[in-house]
């Protein structure tokens, strides 16, 4: 099971405003009171403060180690670049060792606050001191040793021992035990080793920074060389992160503010850290190291504390998991959840749900069950042939044993903001402002639709349904899955249809029940944005007086992104132009997915670029061509759909309609319900695996 960190209560936007002015405010004292070692001192504490809790609020991407890399080079860049070009007269050797190991130490930061969280990071850190001591024995031998050093050594074990409590009771991990122990070993060897050789080498170098007139040389010049050192150094590991990871922007890109922050208050930490460095011994300088890591881990524990009540799983686990009643009540009924984009319209979604409730309930007995349909917000999509949804949120602390569906489509990788704009929820919505939301918008804000166990009070089974755009930042949000199948091929799980071809085997008496008034037509369904109005246009117009068919327009999706009525209107007017009577053309706007489902089965032929309008045709048999296609129409065609093989025809461009019409509507082979039923028996075959494999239910004799 994967463990999420407790996050502050504090959200991003909050955060900016919460630590910007205190920032601001740091960077004017250290300027007025540049040679004050109590300015710097405070500096340093409170900026260490403010940056390891922005740090801790971000939320977990697709890829920590990716990320960690890009951000270290990001906090680096500035004074990276400032002193590029920076030469040192003295102990140019040692400051160029510092330089890499404060690199080292912000990425090992970094990435210990997204592996294994802020709180157990920090507390590895404790043993900071003890490291000095070896780092110092090994370099400057034993006669260098003092009772400050052996001083050190004893709090830092105290500490040590004192806040294991920190350890065991506060960090919540982020992932399975064993990575755990891996992940905070090469983070505190990393992380303890680079800050020990900062400190015993800093300290014994910079009693000499002196310039050619024997003044001592201004810190920013130590701090500008060192910082463009590390910054050379990581220039290499980003760019090679990123062609590993490109979608690391797009990680980055979701927490920009949150990032700012991070560079401000850890470059102007650092700074304060290196005066204090230059104006003290080792050992004075690890005292107010230790008092500054004390003061983190107490802002980290108040920090989680105020969220024990908002998405910190395993810590509220930990108060409820004695109610006897919830338990008894949770093995009395269970619940399943179907999640997915069904809060918007899109047909092929709304669709998903519907199909797989028909499916479980077709397969096992499921009447211990409560079924409940989710999105990330609530809506009511009950006028459109859905079902009342509700938001994935309002399952997480529930006593009732939860198992989570969810139920395929495009989801493998979406990130919160776009599927939020895609939703288009009042801004006014309760739930946006609470803090359970909030926490769960972070901390899926990458991969919005993969919801992890760790979140759910009493999570059940786990089932990801022919889901589609698995990356390798989704398989890792997978891992605690009990079954993943995908339609793609593409993250080596379960392979099977969607979901959507058993539509004929589950509701074709509901389908023939909404049979449209319309006969003899031809459907067409294409994107909102398509430009191309004049060659589709003129295409349909020809197709018309080839067949004698009607045209009727309609749309599979209505949400944000989706399709549009005024592109269809144009291309009515141009046909028209063209001389087709308006009797032939019409645009059917009801949005019913099951209105929508049997104009496309009763069709004579189905022209779209919607991948479902393709699965219904192909579930009914219904003669299809699906024009500018994406990848997940190449793949569903070229691997599904084995009437199109039969016919050895695939997607087209849009100036290929014609043809591909014509050639749709002359071969038998795509009439043929042999096809769409070998995909059927596949999906089935699937689905009844899953089931013996996760037993969330008692098979059917």
């Amino acid at each position: 099971m994967q463990h999420v960190s407790p996050r502050s209560f504090l959200t991003e936007s909050s955060l900016s405003v919460v630590f910007l002015y205190p920032a601001v405010f740091l960077g004017i004292l250290m300027r007025r009171y540049p040679r004050s070692l109590p300015c710097h001192i405070n500096v340093w504490w409170a900026g260490s403060v403010m940056y390891a809790l922005t740090l801790n609020h971000l939320p977990s991407p697709g890829n920590p180690w990716t990320f960690s890399v890009l951000t270290t080079s990001a906090i680096l860049l500035a004074p990276g670049i400032l002193g590029w070009s920076t030469e040192l007269s003295y102990a140019g050797h040692s400051n160029r060792v510092i330089g890499l190991c404060n690199m080292l130490n912000i990425w090992s930061v970094v990435l210990g606050n997204l592996l294994i969280g802020g709180p157990a990071t920090f507390y590895l850190k404790l043993g900071e001191p003890l490291v000095v001591l070896l780092v110092e024995v090994l370099v400057f031998g034993r006669q260098s040793l003092s009772m400050k050093h052996a001083r050190n050594g004893a709090i830092s074990i105290t500490l040590l021992m004192v806040l294991n409590f920190t350890f065991h009771h506060v960090s919540q991990k982020k992932s399975r035990e064993a990575d755990f122990l891996c992940n905070s070993t090469i983070i505190a060897s990393i992380s303890v080793l680079s800050v020990a050789m900062k400190v015993v080498l800093g300290a014994r170098n910079t009693n000499s920074a002196k310039d050619e007139n024997g003044d001592p040389t201004p810190g920013s010049t130590l701090f500008l060389f060192r910082s463009a050192f590390g910054f050379k150094f990581s220039l290499f590991f980003a760019a090679l992160a990123l062609f590993l990871d490109p979608y690391v922007l797009l990680d980055m890109s979701t927490v920009t503010i949150s990032l700012i922050m991070i560079i401000i208050l850890q470059n102007l930490y650092n700074y304060a850290s290196l005066v204090v460095n230059m104006e003290t011994l080792a050992g004075e300088y690890v005292n107010g190291k230790i008092i500054k890591r004390t003061l983190v881990i107490a802002a980290l524990c108040l920090s989680a504390r105020n969220s024990y009540n908002s998405l910190s799983p395993d810590i509220s686990l930990s108060i409820v998991k004695f109610d006897v009643s919830s338990v008894n009540q949770s093995q009395e009924r269970e619940q399943v959840v179907l999640f997915g984009a069904m809060g918007r319209h899109n047909f092929g979604d709304l669709l998903m749900a519907e199909v797989f409730r028909e499916n479980l309930r077709s397969s096992c007995d499921i009447s211990r069950f409560d079924i409940a349909y989710a999105d990330l917000l609530p809506r009511d999509m009950r006028p459109y042939g859905g079902q009342e949804v509700r938001s994935i949120v309002e399952f997480m602390n529930s006593s009732m044993k939860t198992h989570v569906v969810h139920v395929g489509g495009e989801v493998g990788k979406v990130a919160m903001p776009f599927a939020i704009r895609m939703i288009s929820p009042d801004p006014d919505l309760p739930l946006l402002h609470s803090s359970a939301w909030q926490n769960f918008a972070k901390l899926n804000a990458i991969e919005a639709y993969i919801a992890s166990k760790a979140s759910f009070r009493n999570p059940g089974c786990f089932i990801a349904n022919t889901i589609g755009n698995i990356q390798e930042s989704t398989k890792r949000r997978l891992t605690d899955f009990d079954f993943v199948s995908e339609r793609d091929r593409r993250g080596g799980y379960v392979f099977a249809p969607d979901s959507v071809v058993t539509i004929k085997q589950l509701f074709n008496q509901k389908i023939t029940e909404h049979k449209p008034a319309f006969s003899n037509y031809i459907t067409v369904q294409f994107r909102g944005r398509e430009k191309n109005l004049s060659g589709i246009a003129s295409q349909l117009a020809e197709l018309v007086r080839k067949t004698g068919f009607q045209i009727v327009f309609f749309r599979a999706g209505a949400a944000k992104y989706h399709d549009l009525l005024f592109p269809y209107k144009n291309v009515v007017r141009l046909m028209v132009k063209a001389g087709v009577g308006r009797k032939n053309i019409h645009i059917f706007s009801n949005l019913d997915i099951w209105d929508i489902s049997s104009l496309i089965a009763h069709s004579e032929l189905s022209i779209a670029t919607s991948l479902h309008v393709r699965i219904i045709a192909f579930a009914f048999s219904v003669p299809r061509v699906t024009f500018q296609p994406g990848e997940k129409h190449n793949f569903m065609i070229n691997r599904w759909d084995f009437g199109a093989k039969a016919c050895h025809l695939r997607a087209v461009s849009y100036e290929n309609i014609l043809k591909a019409a014509e050639k749709s509507l002359a071969c038998k082979e795509y009439r043929n319900d042999e096809h769409s039923d070998r995909a059927v028996a596949m999906y089935k075959a699937m689905f009844s695996n899953m089931i013996t494999a996760t037993q969330i239910c008692q098979i059917s004799k």
